[in-house]
């Protein structure tokens, strides 16, 4: 599997026991997985929710392209009823929703993202229980990650990288380079 977000990792353990998450978009701990059903969903959830204090800055995973931006009281959508201030980008084959911000996103329509570009920071903006990233993926085909769609969701876990050969690779490499500096 295509690893689209090569600058995040999962750790393991986290405050609510599902892992949690390094590196862009945002460091916290994972508060709901992908197609959970739970008191707070009672349909399959649609994305990976992490947990972060508000305000927190999210980024951008990867590079890709600004296809649409919501805010609350722009506009004449339903759509911030449920995710609040968002940004849905591309990114390549794949769309991402970045939900819940706390105000407006700081991208626009249109703008080229890359890996760290600020996007917005985490709230608790539309139908939301507490401070939290909501973060979907869909192919581009579903570019509104509808639940219902005939090119449905993905569960972004497996696209992100993960700790394993080339961490341990480069702590070895580092290592080695810290005993050669010595002397050892």
């Amino acid at each position: 599997m295509t690893v689209l977000f090569p600058y995040t990792r999962l750790h393991p353990g986290g405050r609510f026991g599902l892992g949690s998450v390094a590196g862009p978009p945002l460091w916290g701990d994972i508060s709901t997985l992908f197609g959970a059903v739970d008191a707070d969903h009672q349909q399959p959830h649609t994305g990976l929710d992490i947990a972060a204090p508000e305000g927190t800055p999210i980024e951008s995973p990867t590079s890709g392209l600004v296809l649409d931006v919501f805010a609350i009281g722009v506009g004449e959508d339903n759509w911030e009823a449920v995710f609040g201030n968002s940004v849905i980008i591309q990114y390549g084959e794949y769309v991402c929703l970045f939900a819940h911000m706390t105000a407006p996103p700081l991208v626009r329509e249109g703008d080229r993202v890359q890996v760290g570009t600020p996007l917005g920071r985490v709230g608790s903006t539309g139908q939301s229980t507490g401070p939290h990233l909501h973060w979907g993926l869909a192919p581009v085909e579903n570019r509104y990650l509808l639940r219902d769609h005939p090119a449905g969701l993905v569960d972004l876990l497996a696209y992100i990288g993960r700790p394993g050969p080339d961490v341990e690779r480069a702590m070895r490499l580092l290592t080695e380079a810290m005993d050669a500096l010595r002397g050892s």
